[in-house]
C-alpha cells in the first residue's frame, strides 16, 4: 500500500471532539455518572482521602515486593486504624509468617521491632 492510498488519520485538532473525551460534560471518563436511585457518596474528607492513598500505595507495594514484611505491618496498621480489624489482623500475621521465614539477617534488630509492632497490632485486633 502506498502512502497515497492510505486514508489520513485525523488529528485532535481536526476532529469534531477531542480524542478520549467525554461525550457531554456530565460524563467523565473515570467515573460512571451517578444513577437516579442511588443516593450520592458524600464527599471524602482530606484525612480520608490520604488514609485510602496510602493504603492503596501500600497495597501497590505489597504487589511489587510480597515477600517484604513491612509493607504488610504498615497496612496492618492503617487498616486497624481505619476499623478493618480482620484484615488487619491477616497483615499482620502475614508480616509474621514473612519476618519468621527471613530468620536471622544483617537486619535483624529492625525485623525484631517490626515483629513487636505486629504482635501488638494483633493483639488490638482480638481485643474488642
Amino acid at each position: 500500500m502506498s502512502e497515497s492510498d492510505r486514508e489520513p488519520i485525523p488529528t485532535e485538532t481536526e476532529s469534531a471532539e477531542p480524542l478520549g473525551a467525554p461525550q457531554s460534560l456530565s460524563e467523565s471518563p473515570s467515573e460512571p455518572p451517578p444513577s437516579a436511585d442511588s443516593p450520592a457518596a458524600p464527599p471524602l474528607s482530606r484525612r480520608e482521602a490520604e488514609r485510602i492513598a496510602r493504603l492503596e500505595a501500600l497495597t501497590d507495594a505489597i504487589a511489587a515486593a510480597p515477600d517484604d514484611p513491612i509493607n504488610y505491618v504498615l497496612r496492618g496498621e492503617l487498616r486497624l486504624s481505619l476499623g478493618e480489624r480482620a484484615e488487619a489482623a491477616e497483615d499482620f500475621r502475614r508480616g509474621l509468617l514473612l519476618i519468621a521465614a527471613i530468620g536471622e539477617t544483617d537486619w535483624g534488630y529492625i525485623h525484631t521491632a517490626l515483629a513487636e509492632r505486629a504482635q501488638a497490632g494483633l493483639r488490638r485486633c482480638v481485643q474488642a
